[in-house]
């Protein structure tokens, strides 16, 4: 069965409760302290990823560019972890723009290249307040655009043309390539609105890569306890 991976979007991180489980994996910690050794090496400013990714909602969300820079962090220690114990997908597709796990997969640039050229590690005030996500535009955030690429041994390539919209692409691979499984790396479901209407006909599998983990069971459960409570 010919499987993707696609890399979610800059909401994945947005709950403390997420943000707290997923410094548990050790896959993703392994990432962080690699990110944090190249931030303390080549950044203009003390940060620690450890502190901003365990803080409130309010701290996180007040900077966009450390937001991103973080999630795509976290995004390439689940995938660490996903090819551990399964199998190496033949196909990631993800955002080509600004903090992009995909360029690191697709060999385009190094982890620690992707840390050190990142708008987070350029700023002199790293936590500076925050800009709206409808302001990104203007300071210098490219909107998304969402690529594939193929992973044959050694030999990586692109696969069509880059494009704005995800459901696009995951058309394309489904038409041409016949892919048959979506794992989404969030951490969290991947919306609805984010697949093609012509794949829900088709017999084609959706799994986030926590809940595919046995291991992890336990990742959801005190966030499911609060929302039943709630309801």
């Amino acid at each position: 069965m010919r499987e993707v991976v696609v890399f979610g979007d800059q909401n994945s991180l947005d709950f403390s409760e997420v943000r707290w489980n997923v410094l548990r994996i050790p896959e993703v910690s392994l990432r962080i302290e690699r990110a944090q050794k190249v931030w303390d090496s080549e950044c203009r400013s003390c940060f620690s990823f450890q502190h901003f990714l365990s803080s409130e909602d309010t701290t996180f969300y007040g900077n966009i560019n450390l937001k991103s820079l973080s999630l795509a962090i976290v995004q390439l220690g689940l995938l660490d972890r996903y090819e551990s114990r399964f199998r190496r997908p033949q196909y990631v597709v993800g955002n080509t723009q600004n903090d992009s796990a995909l360029q690191v997969v697709a060999g385009k640039m190094s982890f620690e290249e992707m840390i050190a050229q990142s708008q987070a590690c350029g700023a002199l005030r790293p936590l500076s307040p925050l800009h709206l996500a409808s302001d990104t535009i203007l300071n210098g955030r490219a909107l998304p655009s969402f690529q594939a690429v193929k992973r044959l041994d050694e030999k990586i390539e692109f696969v069509g043309e880059a494009d704005m919209g995800l459901p696009k692409v995951l058309q394309v691979l489904a038409d041409t390539e016949g892919v048959q499984k979506i794992i989404h790396v969030g951490p969290g479901s991947m919306e609805k609105s984010r697949m093609p209407d012509t794949l829900e006909a088709r017999d084609i599998q959706v799994v986030e890569s926590i809940d595919a983990d046995p291991m992890l069971g336990w990742f959801w459960v005190a966030q499911r306890k609060r929302e039943l409570a709630r309801a």
